[in-house]
């Protein structure tokens, strides 16, 4: 494995300030993360998790990742924005999808159109989200929608979703994840907010 390609990917997770990964030949014995305080160690274990088994197809033992954390003065609490509905209706070889968001007592919605495939009907959801979040904070070309993943653990099906994001000028992977319980298309979509809530904060200052 290349260590300077999985380090460069670890130190996009939003909240990462430097990372340093040792192998034994193609086993990862330990990694060390230098982190902010702008999210939990929890949390940036899972993306580390996540990103290992997405992109490297590794998966990690957790208790070989370890975290230091610094204190950050660039971290402000503001409201989340929360799911409202999504539509998704396929027909022929099109598919239409409709997100609706709610943030600060209002309510935006995107419409996305694309190709009837098996990969864009898990896409779409995505894409339409990050763009309704793109109209919330007024900028656009902020997100792409790197992959949906769907997965199953412990007969537990979940749905994790990869966005690379542009801050300025810096280009950042953040990850979020949700349990599908019932229906797909809002577990994804709750998934990309999951990812994206973890860094409205600071797009917003």
């Amino acid at each position: 494995m290349d260590i300077n390609m999985i380090q460069g990917s670890l130190n996009k997770i939003e909240g990462i300030i430097n990372s340093k990964v040792v192998l034994e030949g193609d086993e990862i014995t330990e990694v060390h993360i230098l982190a902010n305080n702008i999210r939990s160690p929890k949390q940036i274990v899972r993306d580390v998790e996540s990103i290992l088994y997405t992109q490297f197809d590794y998966k990690i033992d957790k208790n070989k990742i370890s975290i230091a954390a610094i204190q950050s003065e660039d971290y402000i609490v503001l409201k989340r924005i929360r799911l409202s509905g999504v539509s998704v209706i396929s027909k022929d070889n099109v598919i239409e999808c409709s997100v609706s968001l709610f943030y600060d007592e209002n309510e935006y919605s995107t419409k996305e159109i694309g190709i009837n495939t098996a990969a864009n009907r898990k896409k779409i959801v995505a894409i339409a989200t990050v763009k309704t979040v793109e109209q919330i904070l007024g900028q656009a070309y902020i997100f792409d929608i790197q992959d949906v993943i769907i997965n199953s653990s412990n007969n537990t099906n979940i749905a994790t979703v990869l966005v690379n994001a542009m801050l300025d000028g810096n280009e950042e992977t953040l990850v979020g994840s949700a349990i599908i319980k019932k229906d797909i298309n809002e577990t994804i979509a709750k998934a990309t907010l999951d990812a994206i809530n973890r860094r409205i904060q600071r797009i917003t200052l």
